[in-house]
Formats: C-alpha cells, sequence, structure tokens
C-alpha cells in the first residue's frame, strides 16, 4: 500500500518512465504479442477479474484524509472500463466462471469482470452510477457487520490515528500504548502509516488489530465515529438498490478479518456468517473475496463449506480454464494504476490490462496463499474429495492445483 504517492517530483518522475515504457511497448506491438501469449497460456481465452475498493468525485479531496491507494476518481474508473470494452468483454463473475469451466482450447472475446470490495457507501452513490450508465456488470464484496452501521473497518481507524501520530510528530515506537500492544506495534513500524498499517494487517490476528485501534484513538483522542462520513459503509437498503439495479453482492466476511491469520473456527464463523446475513436480507450469494486477498487451504474448503461457488483473491494473475474457482486471481486497480506523469495514461492503462509488465518480469505478483496458521487445528478437519468447480480442477486447498500450475 504506498503512501500517497501523487506530486513528489520522485513519484512524477516515476510515472513519467513507466508511461514512456508503456507507450514504446505499444508502438512494438509488445502488448498484442502478450495478450495473445496469456490467451493461449489461459486456455483460449483470458478472464481477467478487476478489484476497485473505493470511488470518489475529487481524488484530491478524499486522499487528504484517507487511504490514497484505495480510490480510483469516477472519471479515471470510466475510462479504465471504457478501455476494456473496446476490445474486450466486459462479463459478470457468474458467466465467468463459466467460460473457466469450459474446456481449454475455446476461443472467444477476452474477459473482463469488475469488482468492488469492501462495501463502502460510495460504492452506490459514485460507483454504481457510472457502471449502470456503462451498462456495466459488477460484484460488490461486502463485509458484513459494517453494513447498516456506524462502526468503521479497522484499517481506516487505524490509519486515522497512525497519520494523527505523524502529524504530532510522535515516532509510532513511541506511541505509549499498553505494553504488549507497543511491542506489536512497534515490531510491525515501517516508514510512513501506509507502510505500517499493511505490515500490521499481514501479521496480526484481527482482535490484535483492533485492540490496537482502540488503543491508538485513546491515545491520540480521536473517535471511530470521528472519522469522516464518506468511510461509512453502505445500507442495507443501498445493497438492495445496487441488486435492483443488476448487480450482484458477495461475502467477504463479517468484520473484514484476514482469514490467514485466525484459527480455523473463528475463520468458518466470519465466512458462514457473512453468507447467513447476506442471504436473509438480499438472497444467497454466489461469490467471496478473502480480505486483503490472504488465504489457506483450510480456509478455502470452508468458503466452499458454506456455500460460495467462488473465492477470489488479490493475486495479479491471469486466470486459466480448469483452475480453482476457490483462488480466482484479480488485478487490483487505483487512481494511480493508469496514471501518467500528469493525468491519465491510456498506454499505461493497455499494458497494466493486458499485463505487459508482469510478463516481461517489471512486475511480479504477490500470492496470497498462506499456510494453514493453526495445522493442530485442522489436523482432524475432514477434507472433502472434491468442491464445486470447472471440469478438471482441483479439490480447493489441494495444492499442485491446475490454476497453481498454471500460473507458475
Amino acid at each position: 500500500m504506498p503512501e500517497r504517492a501523487d506530486n513528489s517530483p520522485k513519484w512524477i518522475l516515476r510515472r513519467a518512465v513507466k508511461a514512456a515504457a508503456a507507450g514504446t511497448f505499444l508502438v512494438a506491438g509488445v502488448h498484442r504479442a502478450v495478450r495473445s501469449f496469456q490467451r493461449r497460456r489461459a486456455g483460449g481465452t483470458r478472464v481477467v477479474v478487476l478489484s476497485y475498493h473505493r470511488a470518489t468525485l475529487d481524488f484530491e479531496a478524499s486522499t487528504r484524509e484517507s487511504i490514497a491507494s484505495m480510490f480510483v476518481s469516477a472519471q479515471t474508473m470510466q475510462r479504465q472500463i471504457e478501455e476494456l470494452a473496446r476490445s474486450r468483454e466486459i462479463v459478470s463473475l457468474a458467466d465467468a466462471r463459466r467460460i473457466l469451466a469450459e474446456p481449454p482450447g475455446t476461443r472467444r472475446r477476452d474477459a473482463f469482470v469488475v469488482t468492488f470490495d469492501d462495501g463502502y457507501g460510495d460504492n452506490h452513490h459514485v460507483a454504481m452510477p457510472v457502471l449502470a450508465a456503462l451498462k456495466v456488470p459488477a460484484t460488490f464484496f461486502v463485509a458484513t457487520g459494517y453494513i447498516g452501521t456506524r462502526r468503521r473497518f479497522p484499517h481506516d481507524r487505524l490509519f486515522a490515528s497512525l497519520t494523527e501520530l505523524s502529524r504530532r510528530g510522535i515516532p509510532i515506537e513511541r506511541a505509549g500504548l499498553p505494553g504488549a500492544l507497543q511491542a506489536l506495534l512497534t515490531a510491525c513500524t515501517e516508514a510512513g502509516p501506509a507502510a505500517t498499517l499493511d505490515r500490521l494487517i499481514a501479521r496480526l490476528p484481527h482482535d490484535r488489530l483492533t485492540a490496537i485501534a482502540d488503543a491508538l484513538e485513546a491515545r491520540t483522542g480521536l473517535a471511530e465515529q470521528d472519522l469522516p462520513d464518506d468511510t461509512r459503509a453502505m445500507t442495507w437498503d443501498e445493497l438492495a438498490e445496487l441488486r435492483a439495479a443488476g448487480m450482484d453482492v458477495g461475502g467477504h466476511t463479517v468484520n473484514h478479518a484476514v482469514l490467514s491469520n485466525l484459527p480455523l473456527p473463528e475463520a468458518r464463523r466470519e465466512i458462514a456468517g457473512c453468507h447467513e446475513m447476506i442471504a436473509e436480507r438480499l438472497g444467497p450469494p454466489r461469490h467471496f473475496a478473502y480480505p486483503n486477498g490472504y488465504y489457506t487451504p483450510a480456509v478455502r474448503r470452508a468458503v466452499a463449506e458454506a456455500g460460495f461457488e467462488t473465492g477470489l483473491t488479490t493475486e495479479d494473475r491471469e486466470n486459466a480454464r480448469g483452475g480453482d474457482p476457490f483462488a480466482m486471481s484479480r488485478k487490483v486497480l487505483w487512481e494511480n494504476s493508469t496514471l501518467g506523469p500528469v493525468s491519465y495514461s491510456a498506454a499505461l492503462a493497455i499494458c497494466n490490462l493486458d499485463s505487459v509488465f508482469h510478463a516481461l518480469g517489471l512486475a511480479h505478483p504477490v500470492s496470497g496463499e498462506r499456510p494453514d496458521a493453526l495445522p493442530s487445528a485442522v489436523e482432524d478437519e475432514p477434507k472433502p474429495s472434491s468442491a464445486p468447480g470447472p471440469r478438471g480442477s482441483a479439490a480447493p486447498g489441494q495444492k499442485g492445483s491446475a490454476r497453481e500450475r498454471a500460473a507458475s
């Protein structure tokens, strides 16, 4: 999660170099060669799932108070999706699932899917009008424990407090939290609030994250409800409006808990509780996204057992036919994903959407799969011999699945 990398000379130069490289690749036709290679590797058709988090009408204003890399402006999102529609088919996640279940070698137009994570209110009043105007389907993954409440996500609470410490000139390692919490915070300290937040989320279980958030708020005098109003989650009525507009609603746990950091029984409660809440309000959900993209073999099985048909990561890889439907990859996009030195770069958009930088070894996906956190807790768990999946896929959690082989 980068810091607010917008206008410093370093970041302007970096974007200029990347945009210039993208322009050179387009002139040379590299993107077409990469696209053809990826299509063959994926079994005849590329299926790429995009992941957004938040949408805003004013990127500069929004990022003054919140995590910049979670935002895309409505204008940029529209341009990114219009770029997709020029030569690719934009489909629902259910349709993408069916395409991936087709036999390898079946050819069709490349398919892209639009998704949003977490369930922020701006998904409803900023993103949905853009999607509706473009007639684009999307899936919104929601953490149900925040829907219709005044609760704020732990990452927003932590970021606000860490930023306040920085503003006051207080080093994170001297934040003055109670002993054990300060030790955990110090061990995760990086250069800047966003980088520190990344490490906290990756390393700590949910209850420790919320305990640190509580302690930091007590230290800084901030309160959860003092965060900007646009950090609230959607209401159930707003989610119903999304459904009525042709959008899909999927699961993202109850508390936005990183499942790989939890004991399996707790992870199961997060997954099943989320499914039950959505089913009660909107009808049974079909799709699930792992918070922060992290999952384990046991978590994948739990998602299938809860009644979901897919599980999505944030691994920036191509999805292959015959792959594991509970380890589907997604490409995360935000404002700067297609930003040149000063404005939107069409060349950069094309190269990012076609994974040119990854194909040339200039960028590398981060695996979301983690080992089972507590092996002793899962040794006696029943392991299904199979799970719902496309033809030829391995059971969720099985090592060496078809998807993993295709992505290697």
